[in-house]
């Protein structure tokens, strides 16, 4: 098998010892030492040299959110059955065996597909034949056309997902010339100034859009991590430590912020311009540093609730099976059914409501609250449908599913440039590394948005692929 060749490097070997060494001193010893295993597994088996890690963080995003309340815990001296009284062990490792399954099914089915992974020289090479203001120019005209669409489909409308496929190809496109960035070195100052203005806009959303950039300056930057020494972390140390900071200043001001944004409205409409909107989050952001209310008990204790994402999953499994059957498969089909018919065919299918399938599942009840947004997740879906032991099955075939993305990806875009390949696998792949998010996002995120981007999109981006060569 022709793989791109992993990085191997004796500090990986240490941080898998620290992590057993660190478990055994833990109130969790054999779950800190499994979790940091799976890290292990996971780097081992997708961290490569010379490759953008599209495929490891779609594998380390969930990896955080199903393994985050091991640190939750472990900072606060508890074990998992206190953290989530009665169901916390059985939750963490019902979580963490059906990231193993979605990683192994991902790994399986991926394989064969590896050789066509572009990598190494080839993306050095590919890299020389794209010219980066013209690949600045593909990146400002898709970012137009994604602010024409938001204007001209109105907020609520049946067709306002199309602006989010359409905004993937402003992501694969920037992805493009973040990656050939770390790869050629050019225009330096040309491109922090735009990503300074990518990160400040991101701001202008009701969600933590923020994440995007800091996310692509990660995946490009990996083209250059050859070797795994202390220098690469240290590179990596500024982004890291900027992304940490930017999720505590989020949680401070998130509520605040997304009030304003819709003027007080029960929804996740925007009601402001975006200068009104940048200006009210520098103001929060500088409060919030300033009161150095950062690091409360209270605001650790929810940002531990928020990177993992186990709280509603522990409940349920207090509830399934005990006063709730499972569903045999039930969930999963109104999920697909839900996502994949299109209004325009199913008129009546209603509007999704996360929050009473939260309240139904577990013992969280939220009122006529539907200013925020609440998610089972689409592993503890497969939990509800199947049980802890056949969920993983499930979750198996999920990777599975991931690696046939890989394929059609790779399949479709064979005439592009390899950079673009990268980007657009990014594009196709956010929607399925996620543990969080539950099954009717996945599922319309996936299968439409793949279909936009591997069929509707394609005349776009051969256009853009043209106009990106020297």
């Amino acid at each position: 098998m022709n793989r791109p060749q992993t990085i191997e490097s004796p500090l990986m070997g240490v941080l898998l010892a620290a992590s057993v060494l660190y478990g055994f001193f833990s109130p969790n010893m054999l779950e800190t030492i499994w979790s940091g295993f799976a890290l292990w597994l996971t780097l081992r088996l997708f961290w490569w040299q010379r490759v953008p890690g599209v495929l490891l963080f779609a594998l380390v995003t969930p990896f955080i959110e199903a393994h985050g309340v091991i640190l939750e815990a472990n900072n606060y001296g508890l074990t998992l059955n206190q953290v989530y009284p009665g169901t916390g062990v059985d939750t963490f490792w019902a979580s963490s065996i059906g990231y193993v399954a979605v990683l192994l099914g991902f790994y399986w089915g991926s394989r064969g597909a590896f050789r066509a992974l572009p990598k190494g020289d080839q993306l050095v090479e590919a890299a020389g034949k794209l010219s980066f203001y013209r690949i600045f120019i593909a990146v400002i005209l898709a970012q137009f056309i994604v602010q024409l669409t938001q204007q001209v489909i109105p907020y609520g409308s049946s067709l306002r997902q199309v602006e989010t496929y359409i905004s993937g190809v402003s992501l694969a496109v920037t992805l493009t010339l973040t990656c050939h960035h770390f790869i050629r070195q050019e225009r330096t100052w040309l491109f922090f100034a735009y990503f300074a203005y990518f990160l400040i806009s991101s701001f202008y959303s009701y969600f933590s859009s923020w994440k995007t950039p800091i996310t692509m300056l990660i995946v490009a930057s990996m083209i250059t991590a050859i070797e795994f020494k202390g220098r690469q972390i240290f590179r990596q140390a500024p982004v890291i430590a900027g992304g940490v900071l930017l999720v505590f200043v989020w949680q401070t001001v998130k509520g605040e912020y997304r009030e304003f944004l819709s003027q007080g409205e029960r929804s996740q409409a925007i009601r402001v311009s975006q200068t009104e909107a940048l200006s009210k989050f520098s103001e929060l952001a500088t409060d919030a540093l300033q009161q150095d209310t950062l690091l409360s008990d209270q605001l650790v204790g929810a940002t531990y609730k928020r990177v993992g994402y186990t709280e509603y999953f522990a409940a349920a499994v207090g509830k399934v099976p005990l006063d709730i059957p499972h569903e045999n498969g039930k969930l999963f089909m109104q999920s697909a059914e839900f996502a994949l018919i299109p209004r325009i065919i199913n008129p009546n299918k209603g509007v999704k409501d996360d929050k009473a399938k939260v309240e139904r599942y577990t013992d969280f009840y939220f009122g006529t609250n539907s200013f925020s947004s609440f998610s089972l997740g689409h592993y503890c879906e497969a939990y509800i449908d199947w049980g802890p032991f056949w969920m993983h099955l499930h979750l198996f075939i999920y990777g599975l599913f991931g690696a046939l993305l890989v394929r059609l990806t790779l399949q479709r875009t064979s005439g592009l440039n390899d950079l673009i390949k990268w980007g657009i696998l990014f594009a196709v792949l956010s929607g399925w590394g996620t543990f969080q998010q539950d099954m009717v996002t996945v599922l319309g995120r996936t299968v439409w948005g793949t279909l936009c981007h591997l069929v509707l999109f394609m005349p776009v981006y051969k256009q853009l692929n043209r106009l990106c060569n020297r």
